[in-house]
Parts: structure tokens; sequence; C-alpha cells
């Protein structure tokens, strides 16, 4: 009955898709674009480099994963996975605690009373499941299998509701949420969904407050503290956290052997990191050897959004301390600098510049995945670079823990969203789904079988939530010996150590952010040509960018009040 009930319910969702979205042209919200993955969850900020750089920034933005991997092999990732970066890849992600689903399922239907907040619905919800038969709807960009697996597991939890995978949604990133806009506005918006820019979401009226079922739900209390902060506004949540993926750098260790250079402890430091790259670079130059390949392969160094948060520990993602941006600091501006005498050094690979020579050599494609560079600074959603590399190679690679600083090592975290639909006529149920989707405890469990019998063996996400029977299963086989789900890559493992101390990005939750980067490369102020052409310098435009970047998000932030 519910197989038949699901064709139905997709066939008739199809007509009407195809009816309301012929002739329709739904621009986003002008106060939030969406953004396209570089390659959330990119999703970084995009910063331009030194005077050798092109002339337009890599943009880096509201998502950390590349919509592509170099190879043209898919990635997955924060916000896009390697189909991409993004969502489930070769290996899967984290959540939950005591009960997620009641043992007994309550008989009493949720009563709601319906109110409206600035283009969200919001309901005060009674916290029990429905005995009537519905029907969900569930859409991302992820391993359609272990959606599969998570959905058919759920609705044995539940056998009265019935899930849908929705696979009309399609696309990553910015492609993805412009065709939930085309469904919201054709009134098919899915019951649950992730998304890759919160704030679009919610200035297009496609949220559903969940404050009320986060805060009665014991299992977000073990959600880390740093995590369970964000897509939070004026006390107000509109989003859950899914999945973290961590940053770090990829070191080829067989191009250390062969050049005899030491390979870093992994508790090394930033200016380790920036030795060595100087060291490979001097002296593989007539082999075509770099020291780094840029963040998304064809992007920008990263060190002024990370380097700070290594010195401080009271200071976030960018130089973000919970209320405003420190551009105007002395270490933004030193690790901004740093970074463009290393583009000045020609110690990282420019893609955009590289001789005839070099393109003979390197051809299409990364030229870290084959062999030419030394490190290359990724997200965790690239860890299939890993067998690539040794498969075709016969490169040895590891995934060592991002560089600290004066203050220690605070892993860099990309962030990934899922969030409730304006449109449900079940949202407390739609509340759960997601959660098991995502955050939950028993949806984790249900996600490491489904990987297990895949033959995942590594994963390129983590658990949001201290769920010790979660991060058990993840850290030890059958036999209590250590898994390859940590141990597969050397790295990996010493990063997950330092969780709870890691810097979550604000890229897909925080609003202005966006907009800010805009306005730095439109053609009014086109700073990155200013600075690729050394016109203008960091302690010049660092105080311009951070009075600019506040005033963005702290107007944008006036619509959640």
């Amino acid at each position: 009955m519910k197989k038949i009930l699901s064709l139905i319910l997709v066939f008739m969702i199809g007509i009407v898709l195809v009816a309301c979205t012929e002739d329709l042209t739904l621009p986003i919200d002008t106060t939030q674009e969406v953004t396209e993955a570089p390659t959330e969850n990119p999703t970084e900020t995009p910063t331009q480099v030194s005077t050798e750089q092109p002339t337009e920034a890599p943009t880096e933005g509201p998502t950390e994963e590349p919509t592509e991997a170099p190879t043209g092999e898919p990635t997955e990732g924060p916000t896009e996975v390697p189909t991409e970066e993004p969502t489930e890849g070769p290996t899967e992600e984290p959540t939950e605690t005591p009960t997620e689903v009641p043992t007994e399922e309550p008989t009493d239907v949720p009563t709601t009373v319906e109110t409206t907040t600035n283009n969200t619905t919001t309901e005060e919800n009674t916290t029990s499941v429905t005995t009537q038969e519905i029907t969900l709807t569930y859409a991302d960009w992820g391993n359609p299998e272990i959606n599969r697996a998570l959905a058919d597991a759920f609705m044995e939890l539940y056998p009265n509701i019935t899930v849908i995978l929705r696979t009309d949604i399609t696309g990553t990133g910015g492609a993805f949420t412009q065709s939930l806009l085309n469904a919201q506005a054709a009134g098919v918006l899915p019951d649950v969904f992730v998304i890759d820019n919160v704030p679009t979401g919610y200035s297009n009226g496609m949220l559903y407050d969940v404050t009320n079922f986060w805060n009665t739900d014991p299992d977000t209390q073990l959600v880390y503290p740093n995590i369970r902060d964000t897509a939070v506004y004026n006390g107000t949540r509109y989003a859950l956290p899914s999945f973290q993926f961590v940053k770090g750098i990829f070191l080829n260790l067989t191009l250390f052997d062969q050049y005899n250079i030491p390979i870093p402890d992994k508790d090394w430091t930033y200016d380790e990191f920036v030795d060595i790259a100087i060291e490979f670079r001097q002296a593989g130059i007539s082999e075509y050897i770099y020291g780094i390949e840029p963040v998304h392969y064809t992007g920008d160094l990263d060190f002024e959004i990370i380097w700070p948060t290594q010195d401080f520990a009271n200071i976030g993602y960018n130089t973000w301390d919970g209320q405003s941006f420190n551009f105007n600091s002395q270490a933004w501006i030193d690790a901004y600098q740093a970074k463009l005498d290393l583009w000045a050094q020609d110690v990282v690979i420019d893609y955009g510049n590289l001789s005839e020579e070099e393109l003979g050599v390197y051809g299409e494609g990364s030229a870290f995945l084959q062999g030419y560079v030394a490190m290359s600074i990724q997200g965790s959603w690239e860890l299939w670079y890993v067998d690539h590399m040794y498969d075709n190679f016969g490169y040895e690679v590891g995934f060592w823990p991002y560089p600290g600083g004066d203050a220690g090592q605070f892993p860099p975290t990309i962030l990934d969203y899922t969030v409730v639909s304006s449109q449900t006529s079940y949202p407390y149920e739609a509340y759960l789904l997601a959660k098991y989707m995502s955050f939950g405890r028993e949806g984790w469990m249900t996600r490491l079988d489904a990987m297990e019998a895949q033959g995942i063996t590594y994963l390129d996400r983590f658990p949001v939530a201290d769920y010790s029977e979660v991060w058990d299963r993840i850290m030890y086989d059958d036999l209590g010996g250590p898994s390859d789900l940590l141990f597969y890559i050397e790295g990996v493992q010493e990063s997950i150590d330092l969780f709870e101390y890691s810097k979550p990005d604000v890229d897909k939750w925080l609003p202005g952010y966006s907009a800010f980067w805009e306005w730095v490369g439109n053609d009014d102020n086109d700073y990155w040509t200013k600075i690729n052409d050394g016109t203008i310098t960091p302690d010049v435009f660092a105080a311009q960018w951070e009075e600019k970047i506040n005033e963005f998000v702290q107007t944008a932030l006036e619509q959640y009040e």
C-alpha cells in the first residue's frame, strides 16, 4: 500500500511541477544570494591572491566543497558532495542520544496553533507522533543508497509514516536551492531538505521554526556547543546542524621521502607548514614541483580565515567572535600578508598562470593528484584523493590536521544543515525525519550499517554530537581494534581527537556574509584587481572590510528580530 501511495504522490508532484515551473523564473531574494558550491557545506570566504593571480576572486564563499573533483571524480562534502562535496561520499557522517524514537508511539495527534513570523511558519506543537497514515518527502544531494537505507529504517520505526525520496529536486549548492524555490512556488516543497544557505531559505519563507522541537529534545544537549550555537537567530532556530567536515592538509608522503624532507609531526604549526612549502619549491623547481595547492584546487589560500583561530582561543572562523568580525586585528592582517607573500614567491601553484612547459607536464586537472605538489589544503570531503593517488600513481598520502598556532590546534570544520519545510502538514514528524537523516543517534547507527554494506571504509564527514555509542562504532571494529573508518587514512584520527576545540564555519548560516563578498568583488569596488596589482595592501583594506562586513551582517540579522 505504501508503494502505491508513493507512486501516486510522485506522479502528482511531477504533474504540478511541470505545470508550475514551465514559465517560472524565481530569482532568489537579492538580499541573500544563493551560493554555488565551489564546494560547499564550501564554503569559504572568497579571497583573491597575489600580483600573479587571476583578476577574479576564487569563489569559496557560502559553501566549502568543489562542485567537481579535480580529476572529474565526484566528491561529497558539506554543501555538496562530489557529485559533489558533498553530503555523502566515500564515507558518511554523524549523531544522536537516548531514545530518538519512543518505544511506544503516543496515540494523540500533535495539536498546533499556527502563527507567522516574517516569511516563516511557526507552530506551538506537542511533541507526540501522529498515529494517522501520513507521507513525508525528503530531498538532498547525498548518496541515494544510504538515503534509501535511512528512510527504510525510519519507516520501520514509524510504520504509519511513508517516506518518499524526492528525485525531482536536482543539482547541488545553489542549483539545488533554485530547484527548491521552484518546488516551493509550485506548492510541493519537500517536508525535509538540506540547504546550502539558511538565510536564503529564511528570506524566501521556506523554513519552519523548529526551536521548540530542538529545545525539548534531550539529544540536542549532546551536540557540541560550538556547533549547537549556529543557525540560531535571537533565540530562534530554523536549521539543524547535520554533519561536520574537517579541513586539513593532504601530504604526499612519497614526495617527502623522494626529496628527503622530514615529515612533520601532526601537532605542527602553520610556520612549519610555510617553511616546508618553501623548501619543496626550492628543491623541486626544476622538476615542476610546488609546495602548496590551494583550497578547492584552483582557489585561494585560507590563512586569514584560519590562522587567527589558531592564535586566539576565543576567536572564531574568519575572526567572527559571535558578535562581529575583526579584520582590522593584526593577526588577520599578518595572515593575509603571509598569503600574498607565498603567492609572490611562486610557492603556490597558480593554475591561472601556468607556463607552456607546466601545462605540458600537468595537462588538465590537479597537479597535486599527479604528484607535482607536496601539500594541498582541502576538506575531508576530498578523502577519496588517498585511494585515487595510490591506485593511479602509487603515492602514499596522509591527511594531517590543520596546523596550529600560538593558542594550539583548533580544527576548522565545515557544517551542513537540514531544515523542515514551512509547507509541511506534519512538522513534528518532519523534525523526527530530519533528525534521523542528519544528526540523530539512531540514524547514525543506520548510516554506519549502510556504509558497511556498501564497502565504504572511511568517513568523510562526522557526527555533530558526542554520542558515545556512535563514536565507539566509528573508532573500533568488531574485535575492539582500531576501525578503518578513522584509521584507514593517516592523520584523520588526530583531527577527530581535537573536535571539542573545533572552530565551525559561518558560510551557510550567517546572514549578510555572502552579500559582503559580492560587495568586495563588484565593479565599483573591484578589490581583487587592486590587491593583485599591489595598489592596496591588507593593512589598508582590513579596516574598510571590517566596517562593511559588520554592517552587512548586522543589517541582515535585523530581519530575524
